[in-house]
């Protein structure tokens, strides 16, 4: 894929929707009802779109050599994932087959993994390594106590794996063939993470949080004194890749290009940046800088949290780098804390009072609208399965 006749064709339809003052829309307003925030369908939710479909654990560069290991927690799934001697991605449940105490926190290195309640240990693998005491375990197969292992691949950048024993997810099957190629061109599996993760516990439903990253129709009234004077409101594009899709914001930057003849725009993706969604949780905000990792989870039918990462691209001068340091705990802090998942928990109670028939989508808002019918299809489908095995 040519990435510049990408970014140049993204750079026009931005531009002619800023001139016309027009964005990408759906075909129609959707109404989605209210009794998608229910307890009942969160619980639906949560077993079909999380602990059965493939989800993003984290991207690759969190496990930037061999012997490197890293903790998530995930729908209430603690997963220790290392990159073992041969530089293999696994994903292990981070529970102790002795008592099924947490081994491990956070990330590093290491070649083994103590237990803090009665020392047992186990190999980068996760294979069970050390028992103190083993005669008291007599006739216990050793061999059959390593951590419980879980599905995980990786490519492109991305370390995808399921919450529960499975298939191994295909990153190319699940990203299509449109959206794998793309994803790759970016080339970010050696871009690290800065500085620590960080849990942002919002009290709104996660399909509430999830859509306040999925337009910027609110840009100019929710963020009239933060992003909207960083990046053009209500101007956004929109391409869907089967359940996943991108959107396109305009930088104000991207202003000094109107009246230049293209052939001195130089590199134009200093002016716009890339937002992906990767079904059915996981936002991805790529410039030329940086990576933003929003994996939105559910807590419940009323609370979500969203683990936030940062990633910086490796070869970054030092003034990039202290520009990229500075934007982003104003972007963590001010914007998304401050005003987007602020904003998410005034949902609360209303949305749920019985009161509001349905929620609204307005055609500027495609992007959403393409993420309810694909969490839709995938409950419809689920649905279908459990009738067909009765």
């Amino acid at each position: 894929m040519d990435r510049e006749a990408l970014e140049r064709e993204l750079v026009r339809r931005l531009l002619d929707h800023i001139e016309h003052r027009t964005t990408d829309l759906a075909d129609d307003v959707m109404e989605l009802p209210a009794e998608v925030y229910s307890p009942e369908h969160h619980a639906e939710e949560v077993e079909v779109l999380f602990r059965d479909e493939p989800l993003v654990f984290c991207l690759s560069g969190a496990l930037p050599e061999p012997r490197t290991y890293l903790t998530v927690d995930l729908c209430g799934t603690p997963i220790l994932l290392t990159r073992d001697k041969e530089g293999k991605v696994r994903a292990l449940l981070n529970a102790c087959r002795h008592r099924g105490v947490r081994v491990v926190d956070g990330a590093g290195e290491a070649v083994r993994f103590t237990c803090p309640f009665h020392a047992w240990t186990y190999d980068i693998t996760g294979r069970l390594a050390r028992v103190p005491t083993a005669g008291a375990f007599a006739g216990m197969g050793k061999e059959d106590r390593g951590l419980v292992e879980l599905p995980v691949a990786e490519g492109h950048g991305l370390v995808v794996g399921r919450l529960r024993p499975g298939p191994t997810p295909d990153i190319d099957a699940y990203l299509g063939p449109g959206l794998a190629d793309e994803l790759a061109m970016f080339g970010f599996a050696d871009w690290k993470p800065y500085g620590e993760p960080h849990v942002h516990k919002v009290a709104a439903n996660w399909k509430v949080t999830l859509d306040t990253f999925r337009e910027n129709y609110h840009f100019d009234f929710l963020h009239s004194k933060t992003l909207a004077t960083y990046a053009h409101g209500g101007v956004l594009t929109f391409d869907p890749f089967g359940p996943h899709l991108r959107n396109c914001s305009a930088l104000r930057s991207i202003d000094r290009l109107r009246d230049l003849p293209e052939e001195e725009w130089g590199d134009v993706g200093q002016h716009f940046s890339y937002q992906y969604a990767l079904f059915p949780n996981t936002s991805l905000t790529i410039d030329s800088r940086h990576i933003e990792l929003w994996q939105i989870l559910p807590v419940d039918a009323a609370a979500s949290e969203v683990l936030h990462t940062s990633y910086f691209r490796p070869d970054l001068s030092e003034q990039e780098l202290a520009k990229a340091a500075e934007m982003a705990p104003w972007i963590c802090e001010t914007v998304v804390d401050g005003e987007d998942f602020w904003v998410a928990g005034r949902t609360e109670p209303g949305i749920r009072t019985g009161l509001l028939g349905t929620v609204v989508f307005g055609r500027n808002e495609p992007a959403p609208q393409h993420l309810h019918r694909g969490f839709d299809a995938a409950l419809a489908a689920a649905r279908g399965r459990s009738s067909t095995a009765k």
